[in-house]
């Protein structure tokens, strides 16, 4: 029987490992809250790990009817893994898609509008409370389908504070009318990392904001077997091996390191 050469078994479990620390590590969070300023209480997840304020943050932002756990607890944790630390929050706006529960709607005054529009206040009260607390030096904003076009407004109205976009299958058409992310195109000058998986790419409306993505800058990239919005990172979500697209990821992040 012919023995397997100990680079491959290294490598095996060199595989392993980074798997086994990629869907572990998001076990050490910490629930924060904070005030919207139009005095919603927001509530959200913080995963530090054994990082530091020197490190950069990333603050992540779930697509409709999610929760910030929910849809980023895997992702959270392996972005520790690459030196990031992470609030994953829970917006007016969502629900128990994931199977979680999302505190800040649960708790959301009746009758007040949870359009995704009327979400910003949401993102901006995270951005203050990252900022106000000294949680980070480099703060990068990332959405998931709807606040992935609402994270361009948040970081044009936030230049200073804001020196990164993940946009996760960007939300465009009639709901998101009035805050678009090609609104905002225009007055955002910091480095874009937009993704879309490739199933989304036959409608003419996101072939368009392909376009115009593209031509402000934008790294843009179409993703072979991805699913709707951040889940397209994670091999359970789509049924596939989306190591590819993390790396993708990972590569694009190195420049705030």
């Amino acid at each position: 029987m012919r023995e397997t050469p100990p680079a491959i078994i290294f490598h095996c479990k060199m595989v392993l490992f980074l798997a086994l620390l990629f869907f572990n590590a998001s076990l050490s969070a910490e629930q924060v809250e904070t005030t919207t300023g139009d005095g919603i209480r927001l509530f959200g997840e913080s995963y530090f790990a054994d990082l530091d304020s020197t490190t950069p943050l990333v603050l992540l932002f779930h697509q409709a009817a999610g929760d910030g756990r929910g849809e980023y607890a895997e992702i959270a944790g392996w972005l520790n893994t690459l030196g990031f630390r992470a609030i994953a929050w829970d917006q007016r706006s969502g629900g128990e898609r994931f199977g979680g529960a999302n505190r800040t709607a649960a708790k959301f005054p009746a009758g007040t509008s949870t359009e995704y529009c009327d979400v910003t206040p949401d993102l901006q009260a995270g951005l203050d409370y990252a900022s106000e607390n000294a949680l980070a030096n480099v703060i990068i904003a990332w959405g998931s389908s709807y606040s992935a076009a609402l994270v361009f407004e948040l970081a044009a109205n936030n230049p200073e504070v804001v020196d990164g976009i993940v946009a996760m299958s960007p939300a465009s058409g009639g709901p998101m009318a009035g805050c678009s992310a090609s609104r905002w195109l225009d007055d955002v000058s910091v480095p874009i990392l937009v993704m879309r998986p490739e199933n989304e790419m036959s409608y003419e409306n996101l072939q368009q904001q392909r376009d115009l993505l593209l031509s402000a800058g934008a790294s843009f990239h179409v993703i072979a077997n991805g699913v709707h919005g951040s889940s397209m990172l994670l091999d359970s979500r789509s049924g596939h091996d989306m190591s590819a697209a993390r790396k993708l990821v990972s590569d694009w992040l190195l420049q705030f390191k």
